[in-house]
């Protein structure tokens, strides 16, 4: 018998030992079987909650190789009950068993997909659970005074929860404070940092906006009120995204917040700090908001040929290396008209791109494309029937009298991944071939008009833009000459392929 174990532990009340616990307990069990010593993978300090643990997915692609994998029990494969489920699901369909030695949960029974499902459920509870007392937990240090977060810039641990400020990063908190008051900019401070040599929080060059930050959310080193003494903590907190895993920061109310002072803490006087407070006030009133739509056509699209670095309006008048502008650490001096060289480009674009032969050349290969893009309704089909397997696993266990305070929360998880499984199949189907193929040269043809037009609506026109050459295009200069280097992406955007690079004059 070919058998395989896989161990994880979190960092959430754990330690390492963890591992060789859950080891010997997968060991034992195969002894007791008769089974071989089995092959180990494992994670160490990983939520189960996360589904790109490198042990986790060494282990699904080496699955074959095995008959059994056997677990301490089924949360270490994970805490997410869908992809527990689906995991589970994929692995018995390759002929492989999973057995949870602790928990009992044997897919080689009769009824395991019950167990299963109510199992995933007792993990996810376990995550709300933990998730809870952890805020709980801080929400009291915080009170008490203690760090609850990160140790920002300027300050060093000195026991569990306490922290002081450090003597060489507090100056140069003040440093940065002092010129920021004599008038200088966030850019302009950030480029004499790195110019003598001192490293940023995280080891490497500093930033404008490690400097300026977020007034709002009380994050850069200007606008941080832990620099004057205050803590301000509980701002934010974070969600999980139902379908990318990624972890997602949202703001919480100011009547949230938690504002303790610590005197001795404070690195910047009172009136220094009002004091740029002040001119951060004035600065964001002249300037405006942030996530405004960018006012010149290629702000972005165009790259640094020195350091890969986005190309900005570095004046009125013409565009340069933003790395250089806002850290000094790039050694581009260049500046280029922006009228030159948006009117070049999209001469360019317009001649060689959106020509008819192009267009030809895009219908085609944009065609065999989208026909081999049919599996993913497939996948968006597997994930409705899933999502609605589990939602009615959950309502077998309520007629069944199998009720906890959680049921009503985890039935409403359950209809939200339903939803949102039949959400993304209509998009599947609405974007099927045959609807798409007869609307492409209406397509193309409107990508013409915006850029025949771009002066008029610039928000359009770079849509349009990044459409067809995307994000990355590197201007470079030879023998005295600019060009422009970009691969063509209106059939990565729409048909999974592209055009070769393609080079303009400028």
């Amino acid at each position: 018998m070919r058998t395989a174990a896989y161990c994880r532990y979190s960092s959430d009340n754990q330690k390492a030992s963890s591992i060789e616990d859950q080891l010997r307990n997968c060991r034992t069990y195969c002894e007791r079987m008769g089974w071989a010593d089995p092959v180990v993978y494992s994670d160490a300090e990983i939520s189960g909650s996360r589904n790109d643990r490198p042990g986790y997915l060494r282990l699904l692609n080496d699955a074959a190789q095995f008959d059994v994998i056997i677990v301490d029990d089924l949360s270490r494969l994970s805490r997410d009950s869908i992809e527990s489920a689906t995991a589970i699901k994929r692995l018995t369909f390759a002929g492989v068993r999973v057995v949870g030695v602790s928990d009992g949960v044997d897919t080689a029974r009769k009824g395991y997909k019950t167990d299963i499902g109510f199992r995933g459920l007792m993990s996810e509870n376990f995550l709300d659970d933990l998730r809870e007392k952890t805020h709980r937990g801080l929400t009291g240090r915080a009170l008490a005074g203690a760090s609850a977060g990160g140790l920002p810039y300027g300050y060093r641990i000195t026991e569990v929860g306490k922290r002081e400020p450090d003597p060489v990063q507090a100056e140069i908190v003040r440093r940065i404070f002092s010129e920021f008051l004599s008038g200088r900019t966030a850019r302009q401070i950030a480029a004499g940092l790195n110019e003598d040599g001192i490293v940023s929080a995280r080891g490497s060059s500093w930033a404008m906006t490690a400097i300026h930050g977020d007034v709002r959310r009380g994050i850069g080193i200007l606008a941080n009120p832990i620099y004057a003494g205050r803590q301000v903590w509980n701002r934010s907190r974070w969600v999980k995204h139902p379908d990318s895993g990624r972890r997602l920061r949202r703001e919480r109310p100011a009547s949230e917040w938690i504002t303790t002072e610590h005197t001795e803490l404070a690195i910047i006087d009172a009136t220094t700090w009002n004091a740029v407070q002040a001119r951060l006030k004035r600065n964001h009133r002249a300037t405006g908001t942030g996530g405004r739509p960018m006012k010149y056509l290629l702000s972005g699209i165009l790259r640094c040929e020195t350091c890969g670095g986005p190309l900005v309006v570095v004046d009125r008048y013409r565009y340069g290396c933003s790395t250089a502008k806002d850290r000094g650490t790039c050694s581009s001096t260049l500046r280029v008209s922006r009228e030159l060289v948006e009117s070049k480009l999209i001469a360019g674009i317009q001649q060689d791109l959106l020509s008819d032969d192009s267009f030809q050349k895009f219908k085609k290969a944009a065609m065999a494309a989208l026909k081999n893009s049919a599996p993913t309704l497939d996948v968006s089909k597997r994930k409705l029937v899933e999502a609605e397997k589990l939602q009615e696993n959950i309502l077998v266990a309520i007629r069944a009298g199998i009720l906890t305070p959680s049921t009503k929360q985890e039935l409403e998880k359950a209809e939200a991944a339903v939803r949102v499984a039949q959400d993304e199949l209509a998009v599947q189907k609405t974007n099927q071939p045959s609807q798409f193929i007869p609307r492409m040269r209406e397509l193309w043809d409107a990508n013409v008009q915006k850029l025949a037009h771009y002066g008029r609506n610039v928000p359009a026109a770079r849509e349009a833009m990044r459409s067809l050459i995307g994000e990355s295009v590197i201007l470079k200069t030879e023998n005295g000459a600019l060009f422009a280097e970009f691969a063509p992406c209106q059939l990565t955007m729409v048909a999974g392929v592209g055009f070769e690079p393609t080079t303009f004059g400028l």
